[in-house]
C-alpha cells in the first residue's frame, strides 16, 4: 500500500494534466482529459457524461455539517470515561505503631 497508493496518485495526477484537450459541440466548448492518439470523437452519451461529471456540486453541506457534530456529540458522550473515587479509610484497630494522639 505504501508504493501503490502514491503511484495511483501520480496516474491519477498525470492523466488529468497531461491529457487535456476540448471538443465543440453545438458551439458548447467541453475540455476533458483522457490518454487519446490522433483526433478521436465522442458519442452524445459519452460526452453527456463528461459534462453531468464535471459539473457535479455537493449541496448537502447543511446536513453534512450536522449529521458531523452529532456524530462527534455521541464520540464524546461514548468517549469519556466514568471515574470512580474510591476513598480509603484505614480501620481503627489495637496495634497502633505511632503514638498518641492518634484519632479514629
Amino acid at each position: 500500500m505504501r508504493i501503490f497508493l502514491p503511484l495511483l496518485f501520480i496516474t491519477y495526477l498525470g492523466g488529468i494534466t497531461l491529457f487535456t484537450h476540448s471538443h465543440v459541440v453545438n458551439g458548447v466548448i467541453i475540455v476533458h482529459s483522457h490518454p487519446f492518439k490522433g483526433e478521436h470523437e465522442h458519442t452524445e452519451v459519452q460526452l453527456e457524461t463528461i459534462f453531468y461529471l464535471s459539473s457535479f456540486i455537493l449541496s448537502s453541506l447543511p446536513e453534512l455539517l450536522t449529521a458531523a457534530s452529532a456524530f462527534l456529540f455521541v464520540l464524546r458522550i461514548l468517549g469519556t470515561s466514568l471515574i470512580e473515587r474510591i476513598i480509603y479509610v484505614k480501620p481503627c484497630s489495637s496495634v497502633n505503631l505511632r503514638a498518641p494522639p492518634l484519632s479514629c
